[in-house]
Parts: C-alpha cells; sequence; structure tokens
C-alpha cells in the first residue's frame, strides 16, 4: 500500500491491537499486612552454590551478598536506607533479589528507578532475566514493565491529526519520511518513541493536560494506557526519575501503581534532576509548544494548519454540527481564538522585550541572576546583589508588560472554556465521539496556558528566598536565540521527604558515589536523608547507611599519577592547553591510545582538541571529541572496536575519547580498549552556574563554608565518578593521569587523593610520568 492510500483509509489504525481488559485491579496492603523476607535465604541465593552462585564464572561478592541482606531487612523493618555501593559490587543484583522476592511473596510492585536510558536497558536485557532465575520455576509469572513518559510514547490521535489533512498536503520533507514512519508504525508493539528517528516528536506525542482518556476514539488501543496497563499489573516496574517525581506530585494520577517500596538507582544524580523538575521557566518557546497544539501555521509551498483548531474545523466540514445551530457559534470562536493567538504571541514577545533588559549588567554574559527584595529588584554577577541602575531598567514597564500578557492570556482561557462547553453541548448525552475528544484537548491547552501563566508570575515576582531566579540569553546552532527565566529551588530536601521518606514504606537510595570522605553526611543532608549516619536524630530514625565495598584490588589494577609539571588551568588556561595537548600525545604514544580524556568545560575540551588533533594523528591515533559529530554511545562503540581492528603497522590503529559532562559518568568500556583516563581539570562546577552561587550564598548566610559545604563534596564526588570509568572488571588494568597540579599542590587535594581507592603518586617531570607508565604497563 502507497503512503497515500494508507493515510487515506479510514481505518489506517485497524492493525493496532486493543487492549483486551481493564488492569487488574490490585490495592496496596499495609506494612503489617506483607509476609516479611527470610534475609538469610534471600541472600543465599547470591553465595557460592546458591541460585545465582551455580551460573558458570559465578564468584561470590561480600559487598553484593552485605548489600542485598541489608534491603531485605529494611523492606522488613519499613526503613530507608542508602547505600554506596563500589564498582564491581553487582548493585543490581544485589537490590533486584530482594525486590523480587518481596514482590512476588506480597504480589505488590516494587518500583526500580533509575537516571539513565542505558541502566534501564541493562537491567530490562541482562540483569532482570538473570535475577529471575531465584523464582524458578516460576519465573514466567513473574510480571516485569518499562514505563517511561507520556512524551515517549506515540499517540494515534496526534497521528490522526497529522494524517487529517491527506498525503498531500504534506511537505516534501514530510511525504519523504512517511513510508519509514509507517513501516516504523506497523512493526511497533508499543510506541516507545525512542525506538524512532524522523518526524518531530512534538507532531506524535500528546501532553497529559490534552488526553482526553476514555473520550479518545483510540482509547483502546492507547500505547500509553497499554504501559500503564502493564506497570499496574507488574510486580517490577521501571522507570526514571523524572516519572517517579511526577508521580510523587500528583499522587493517584495514575502515572504509577499504588508502591510502598521504591529503589533509586544512580542516587548521586538525584538532586540534580529534583532541581530541574521542580523549576519553574518562562520562555518564548515553551509558550510556543503550548499554542501549536492550539493552531498550527504550516511552512512551505504546501503550507497546512494543524492544531486542535484546524480538527474542529474539520468536523464541522464534514458535517458534525449538521443541524445544530452551535456549529457556526464554534466557527466564530474558531477564528477569534486564531486572531488571540497572534496577540497573545505578540504580547509575549514584547514582554521578552523588556526582560532583555534584566541582562544589561551582564555585558557580554549571557546569564544574570536577579531577586526583588522590597519591592526593589536587583541584579548579581558576583554574588553581589545591587539594584539595577535608573538608566538600564524599568521596574513598572515590566511589570506593565506582564500585565498586558496576563490580559491577553485570560481572554484566551476564558474562550477556550467557550468553545469547552460549546463542544460538550454539541455532544449527544452519553455518547462519545470526535467532538467529545476535541472538547477534553481543548480543556487541557487551557489548563496549560493557566500554567503557563501561574509560572510566568512566580518567575517575574523573584521574591521567594527558596528560588534562585535568572535571566539567560539561549543560543542554538542553525536556531535563533531566545530569552528564559527561571527560578530553581535552593534545597529539595524537604520536597524529597514529603514525596518520599514520609509517605513510602522503604526507599533505598543506591550509587557508586553517595559518600564524601568517610560518612554519608553530605549526600543525606543534600537529599534530606537525616543525619548521614546510623545514630540520625528525630528526622533520620528510619534511614541506615552501608558501605558495600568493590571487590577490585584498585593498588594492583590501577596505577594513578598526578605530575604538577603543568601551569595551573585556572590562573592560565591558554598556556594549559597546549602543554596537555603535547603531555597526553607522549602519553598516548606509551598507552596505543586507548584513552579517555574527562575535561570540566567544552571551551577548554575544544582548546586541547584544536592542538591534539594532528599531534595524535602523526603517531597515528584517532580522536574522537564529543560535539563533533557522534554521539556518546557511538563514540563508546567506537572506543570499544578500535582494539579489535586488524593491525596494519607495528602499532595498531587505536581511538582517544575527548568528552566532558556526561563522559564523567555513564561511560562502560571494560577490557583494554580503555587503559588510561585523563582528568585534565579537578570537575568543580563552572563559575558563574546561578543555582551553584545562590546555594553558595545561602551556605554561607547560614554560618557554613560554601567550599568547604557544597563545592568542595560535589566535586569530590564526580572526580570519584571519573575515576570509576577505568576499571569495570576484575581483570582490567590501566592508568588514570590527573593532570591539574592543584591535586598536589592545594591544601583541598588531599581529600580528592583520600576519596579514591588507589595511591596518588606524584611525579615532577613528563620523563618520569612516561616511564612510570611504561612499566605499569
Amino acid at each position: 500500500m502507497t503512503p497515500s492510500a494508507f493515510i487515506d483509509d479510514p481505518n489506517w489504525a485497524g492493525f493496532i491491537p486493543e487492549m483486551r481488559e481493564a488492569a487488574r485491579q490490585r490495592h496496596l496492603p499495609t506494612h503489617e499486612d506483607c509476609a516479611r523476607l527470610d534475609v538469610e535465604a534471600a541472600t543465599m541465593h547470591l553465595r557460592k552454590g546458591g541460585t545465582l552462585g551455580m551460573m558458570p564464572g559465578y564468584e561470590e561478592r561480600p559487598g553484593q551478598i552485605d548489600m542485598s541482606g541489608a534491603i531485605a531487612r529494611a523492606f522488613n523493618a519499613r526503613e530507608h536506607l542508602m547505600i554506596e555501593a563500589g564498582t564491581g559490587v553487582g548493585k543490581s543484583l544485589a537490590y533486584l533479589v530482594p525486590s523480587i522476592l518481596w514482590a512476588w511473596t506480597n504480589d505488590t510492585p516494587v518500583i526500580i528507578s533509575t537516571a539513565t536510558r542505558n541502566l534501564q536497558s541493562q537491567l530490562i536485557g541482562s540483569d532482570i532475566p538473570r535475577a529471575l532465575k531465584i523464582l524458578s520455576p516460576q519465573t514466567s509469572n513473574f510480571k516485569v514493565a518499562l514505563l517511561k513518559g507520556r512524551g515517549n510514547y506515540l499517540c494515534l490521535r496526534a497521528v490522526a491529526e497529522f494524517f487529517a489533512a491527506g498525503y498531500w498536503t504534506m511537505s516534501a520533507d514530510e511525504q519523504a519520511l512517511m513510508p519509514a514512519f509507517i513501516d516504523w508504525l506497523q512493526q511497533t508493539a508499543d510506541g516507545d518513541l525512542d525506538g524512532y528517528e524522523g518526524l518531530p516528536r512534538n507532531l506524535l506525542s500528546c501532553p497529559g493536560e490534552e488526553c482526553s482518556g476514555r473520550r479518545c476514539p483510540f482509547y483502546s488501543k492507547c500505547f500509553v494506557y497499554k504501559a500503564r496497563k502493564a506497570a499496574a499489573e507488574a510486580h517490577l516496574v521501571i522507570v526514571n526519575h523524572a516519572l517517579v517525581l511526577a508521580e510523587a506530585r500528583a499522587p493517584g494520577s495514575g502515572i504509577l501503581p499504588g508502591y510502598g517500596r521504591l529503589v533509586l538507582d544512580e542516587a548521586h544524580n538525584l538532586e540534580s534532576i529534583a532541581t530541574e523538575y521542580l523549576s519553574y521557566e518562562l520562555s518564548l518557546p515553551n509558550l510556543t509548544r503550548i499554542l501549536n497544539r492550539l493552531v498550527r501555521r504550516g511552512k512551505g509551498k504546501r503550507a497546512r494548519s494543524g492544531g486542535v483548531l484546524s480538527s474542529v474545523e474539520r468536523q464541522f466540514q464534514k458535517g458534525a454540527f449538521a443541524g445544530n445551530p452551535s456549529g457556526e457559534t464554534v466557527m466564530r470562536m474558531i477564528a477569534e481564538a486564531s486572531h488571540l493567538t497572534v496577540k497573545v504571541v505578540n504580547a509575549a514577545e514584547d514582554l521578552f522585550d523588556v526582560a532583555a533588559l534584566l541582562l544589561a549588567p551582564a555585558k557580554e554574559r549571557s546569564v544574570c541572576r536577579y531577586k526583588v527584595e522590597n519591592g526593589v529588584r536587583k541584579h548579581s554577577l558576583h554574588r553581589l546583589f545591587e539594584p539595577y541602575a535608573a538608566d538600564e531598567w524599568n521596574e513598572a514597564q515590566f511589570l506593565k508588560a506582564q500585565t498586558d500578557f496576563e490580559e491577553q492570556l485570560a481572554a484566551m482561557v476564558n474562550l477556550l472554556h467557550n468553545l469547552r462547553d460549546t463542544l460538550d453541548d454539541a455532544v449527544p448525552e452519553g455518547e462519545l465521539n470526535y467532538l467529545a475528544d476535541l472538547s477534553s484537548q481543548v480543556s487541557g491547552i487551557a489548563d496549560s496556558l493557566v500554567g503557563f501563566a501561574n509560572e510566568a508570575n512566580f518567575v517575574i515576582r523573584g521574591e521567594k528566598d527558596t528560588h534562585a531566579y535568572w535571566v539567560e540569553r539561549v543560543r542554538l546552532e542553525k536556531r535563533p536565540s531566545y530569552l528564559r527565566l527561571v527560578a530553581a529551588p535552593l534545597s529539595v530536601a524537604e520536597d524529597l521527604k514529603k514525596m518520599f521518606y514520609d509517605v513510602k514504606d522503604s526507599v533505598i537510595l543506591c550509587s557508586a558515589t553517595l559518600r564524601v570522605g568517610n560518612d554519608f553526611k553530605y549526600m543525606a543532608r543534600r537529599l534530606g536523608c537525616g543525619g548521614g549516619d546510623a545514630t540520625a536524630g528525630q528526622d533520620g530514625a528510619r534511614f541506615k547507611f552501608l558501605t558495600a565495598a568493590s571487590p577490585f584490588d584498585y593498588f594492583r589494577q590501577s596505577l594513578v599519577l598526578a605530575p604538577d609539571c603543568l601551569p595551573d588551568p585556572s590562573s592560565d588556561p591558554v598556556d594549559y592547553a597546549g602543554s596537555l595537548a603535547m603531555l597526553i600525545r607522549d602519553l598516548f604514544s606509551v598507552t596505543n591510545g586507548r584513552a579517555l580524556v574527562l575535561f570540566t568545560s567544552y571551551e577548554m575540551m575544544n582548546a586541547v582538541a584544536a592542538h591534539a588533533h594532528q599531534l595524535l594523528a602523526d603517531i597515528g591515533i584517532t580522536l574522537l571529541v564529543q560535539g563533533e559529530g557522534l554521539s556518546r554511545e557511538s563514540m563508546t562503540r567506537r572506543l570499544k572496536e578500535s582494539v579489535n581492528q586488524p593491525q596494519t603497522s607495528s602499532l595498531k590503529p587505536q581511538t582517544v575519547l575527548f568528552g566532558a559532562q556526561s563522559f564523567w559518568e555513564g561511560v562502560d568500556v571494560a577490557g583494554e580498549a580503555l587503559s588510561c583516563v585523563v582528568l585534565a581539570r579537578l570537575p568543580f562546577a563552572q563559575v558563574g552556574d546561578p543555582v551553584v552561587e545562590a546555594r553558595s550564598e545561602k551556605i554561607d548566610r547560614e554560618g557554613g563554608s560554601s567550599f568547604r559545604d557544597y563545592a568542595l563534596p560535589e566535586a569530590v564526588i564526580k572526580f570519584r565518578q571519573g575515576f570509576g570509568r577505568l576499571v569495570r572488571t576484575k581483570s582490567d588494568r590501566g592508568v588514570v593521569v590527573v593532570t591539574d597540579p592543584r591535586l598536589v599542590t592545594k591544601n583541598y587535594g588531599a581529600t580528592f587523593r583520600k576519596s579514591i581507592p588507589a595511591s596518588v603518586h606524584t611525579v615532577t617531570e613528563l620523563e618520569e610520568l612516561l616511564q612510570r607508565v611504561a612499566e605499569f604497563f
């Protein structure tokens, strides 16, 4: 069937199976009604000779057994638990075994939440199938579900709207994408858009506010509700931190089934993810995304309109209002809404034109913090707030622009409510048809605009000392820059406490990097987990803490070197970049590539790469740099594959990766493909980060030390993540080189050195560094 014939077929979605029955209703049992786990029997599965211990090549890991037993006891005692599980402990199996046993024994879901998709894939594809062997022969009866946010699933109603105007009204680019999209649509079982690349995701998904649920004509085939049905019936539900936060803010919303036990893996990322989730943003792209759901004007020669208003108009043309006088009223409202959309956008642009002046004191910088104190708006560039000068800022003008914008927005919301009511009146009583679904969409868009207005008001007022406020010019490649105003919480500890620890029976937080020094106090404080030790006060009475030691022999498997012969990167970045490029050329000639260089900024990374590309090419080494076309996954795959390339000279062609930010964690390359990790700079937060600055000021105001109590612990945790990229198995061997001389020249360097499970050896000359590396290999 041709794409045009497929799209014009009114039954194009006929091949998609329907949900056969409603989800099985399960009531969340109270803790008192739950059967307790036999801790010794649970941990026996992980011991040599146990269910999992009988697998070929299995090695018993004491840290894994300790962790699994501690989680089983926490589940039994209705306690929360924070665990640092060193690399190689096998933390996934350690929490999966008690989670599976608890869920199966009590027929109640356990939620496993991760920060990254990579870990979700590992859990679903490898770890969970292995762990389920403990239930043999009943493994097939245990249900596992992977649940993502609504925006990750194809919305069939959105597809129907996209198809409605017909194939020949599509742009040439859209027509070219149709064969691949239709092929994917006919093959996908779950509608997961992560498996599709082509059409923009906003054309294919639906925000929650605009979902009409059972009123939607595609409800019985809906991929979102199929996924939620599977989750409602599952024993183990795999989600990400953003989704579990969304459910926690709206309990009973149906996003997740009722649950009492939650495992938060990669918990060192929880604060940053919660901060982003709980932040407010005012920006034109965010407003445009909402308005595009209402009316979307086409581009190019085959311009066609889209959005809910166009769908309502098509229903009118198809005779949906035949004999109903409300039809003419609806058409007048559509025309008025289209006109109002222009007014809303114009008012928003006027508001942002004034808001751009908030950046005036920043000169060349693209970020400026602000706040309103006793009615006076102030700005801060260097952690010192000062009132805006009269010649650069007019508060009355700003507030008038806000009022004008809110008036246009209120007019639009009022009109949409009237349109919703009119559409509802046109639907015969007790009947569900396309008009009922469109009415729900209109109502959802109105709710989105109200939410946008509330967020805008909070951000503009800038009065709460619980938040950091800033204005930022966002610059994009190949697209116009835009302005955004943001309000981010200074602390998420109390929010996490209310959303999770106060209402859930047992929350397990685990990661390879949760301690600073020898205790959990820093991370426990940031995440609202009490005092960070087993003797915590009232707030932390239900919290326990455990360190599960890594089985790796880092003193044998790794060599950590700290050359102090390079310039200080903080005081002489230009000279440092050139010197570092020369050092890594000589270093990688010894290691034969096989290396990962971690940077804290793209600016430094690109500066070093400018020197290093040719230097490394001259010795037969390929350099791959983040941001130069390949994804992180593709770069990592190239590194893994390079060690197996055919030998064409005395040296195998080898690969080196340059990465920033995201490469400090989640890069897992075992074996000799990665034999050297270079940490180009101690990973302190970038100067000028508005959230970091505001949190630092709060700590100083309260009598603490922002460096000792915040900047240093954050950097140490990230430093440990970077160090952890090297040794991934018991057979791995390699070298870590920390080229930032501050590791050995500054007093705080000792905190970094003591944070890793290996000795740091200082070298004073390049020749000594190369000799030590050569001897190690």
